[in-house]
């Protein structure tokens, strides 16, 4: 599927959830408001057989393809400038997120294919709706004031010595 037919879909998508009307409130039609994120347009790509599932060997299938894309210079590590492009090509600009903070957490100005794993994983998680390792489409759209809050990983807090 071409980065043109992605963002075709993902407008037209982002268009239909936006503009159905729907629920009432009060007696009042009002329109159904709905967000969905520049990383969908990713997911879709990740669909290989087509059948509107990305499913975990899709995914990490995916998530080798895209880190290769975006290490132009293949030294392992996406440099700024480097993330920059990849995110323009696959994501669709660099205003619209997920932005180089969010896989470079260090703050080194070196993402390494671990960091951008963990970041997609995280993504993939937060949208996994049912939990199964898979994402469908209707895991990708998030009505406003809907929207899931992200996950915490459980993380085991050791007491400090001293007793506090």
């Amino acid at each position: 599927m071409s980065l043109k037919t992605m963002t075709a879909l993902a407008c037209a998508a982002t268009a239909l959830t936006a503009c159905a009307s729907g629920g009432r409130t009060g007696g009042v039609d009002e329109p159904i408001r709905a967000l969905m994120s520049a990383d969908v347009m990713m997911f879709v790509s990740f669909d290989a057989d087509g059948d509107l599932t990305a499913t975990t060997a899709e995914i990490d299938a995916g998530l080798g393809r895209e880190f290769t894309r975006a290490d132009a210079n293949h030294d392992g590590s996406l440099q700024p400038i480097e993330f920059q492009n990849w995110s323009n090509a696959v994501l669709g600009g660099s205003q619209l997120g997920p932005y180089r903070l969010d896989f470079d957490r260090n703050v080194d100005n070196v993402i390494t294919r671990e960091e951008f794993d963990a970041e997609i994983r995280a993504r993939v998680a937060d949208y996994d709706a049912d939990e199964n390792g898979s994402l469908t489409r209707s895991e990708y759209i998030r009505l406003i004031g809907q929207a899931r809050p992200p996950r915490v990983p459980n993380v085991q807090m050791t007491p400090r010595a001293g007793g506090t």
